[in-house]
């Protein structure tokens, strides 16, 4: 009996310690990461701002506000990481963003967790992961003319920064986000929806998601 115990001990402990062997820790970007429930400005070349509401009254956006994603990388560092539409990481269809169909971006940042500061590296253009309108799978995107590669400046992350509609304070989000010039689907419908304007770039605003309807 005694040795049945003794073993049954051991297989248990056995159990125990494999167990806490395997726990995994937070990602690199813990802290920075999550969802979004932003909304777009977008600013003509003469600096005039079209909101949100102007923008969905237009029908160039079929929503005010959407939700974004900001996540590790597979590096997993703390200085690197991913911002997307959510279009591929939400669920919805590749192609297709959550307040427009024109703006689908998944690209990578880098950020610096203590001032809550990011942009696309040195604030210039890279390769936007997303497969947006136009996008021919069998050229690749280095042969797609529609396909946009993406320049987010001026982002910030600010702790309890911004304030739910039911009083709660949380973190905010803010960027400007850039489209490079090939993606002329996205600029000539803009010019036809506002008598001409030509875009040159969206600032983003918003706060964490809380996934509460008091706060949407």
């Amino acid at each position: 009996m005694k040795k049945y115990l003794y073993f049954t001990l051991m297989a248990l402990c056995s159990v125990f310690f494999s167990c806490e062997k395997e726990e995994v820790g937070g990602t690199a970007t813990q802290n920075v990461a999550g969802e979004w429930y932003v909304s777009f400005t977008a600013i003509d070349v003469n600096g005039e701002s079209y909101t949100a509401d102007v923008l969905v009254e237009k029908q160039y956006f079929s929503a005010e506000k959407g939700i974004i994603r900001t996540f590790n990388t597979a590096q997993n560092v703390p200085n690197k990481m991913q911002i997307s539409d959510m279009a591929t990481f939400g669920g919805g269809a590749k192609g297709s963003g959550t307040i427009s169909n024109y703006l689908c971006f998944n690209v990578a940042i880098d950020i610096n967790q203590e001032t809550g500061e990011f942009s696309t590296a040195g604030g210039e253009f890279v390769r936007n992961y997303e497969e947006n309108y136009g996008y021919d799978p069998k050229k690749g995107w280095e042969e797609s003319e529609r396909f946009a590669n993406v320049k987010i400046v001026n982002g910030k992350i600010t702790k309890d920064g911004a304030t739910q509609n039911n009083g709660t304070v949380d973190d905010a989000i803010e960027f400007d986000i850039y489209f490079d010039n090939n993606y002329d689907v996205l600029v000539g419908q803009f010019e036809y929806m506002f008598g001409g304007a030509i875009i040159d770039h969206y600032h983003v605003s918003g706060i964490r998601y809380s996934g509460l309807v008091e706060n949407d």
